[in-house]
């Protein structure tokens, strides 16, 4: 097999590759038209663009961005609580269960501690 040279390649080339011409042109212009862009390319790198094509690259653009912002929204897993198997850590819920309430004062104002760090 021939080994290819790295300054040939085709695949960075926008002007061989019809593909990575109509991205770099999205990329300028994200909200253009398939009309304008295949304008710019046609003009800038030389290549008639099927919006076939177009509409694939466009929708595959806005597939790998809608998953990137879904990954930084995603939050981290709330922590499971530590099982109470032992008596020991019935002991010392207990305890900090009556610190609770010295603290708040009564019941409801526990509760509402409660759910005000739950949620």
């Amino acid at each position: 097999m021939a080994k290819k040279s790295a300054n040939n390649s085709h695949r960075s080339n926008p002007k061989a590759n019809k593909s990575l011409a109509i991205r770099n042109v999205l990329n300028r212009m994200p909200t253009g038209s398939y009309a304008e862009v295949a304008k710019a390319v046609k003009s800038e790198f030389g290549h008639d663009v099927k919006s076939s094509l177009f509409y694939m690259l466009k929708a595959k653009g806005n597939m790998k961005a809608n998953t990137r912002a879904n990954q930084a929204k995603a939050q981290p897993a709330k922590e499971t609580p530590a099982p109470m198997n032992s008596a020991a850590t019935w002991v010392e819920a207990i305890k900090l269960a009556r610190n609770l309430l010295r603290a708040t004062g009564s019941i409801e104002n526990a509760t509402a501690v409660l759910k005000a760090v739950d949620g």
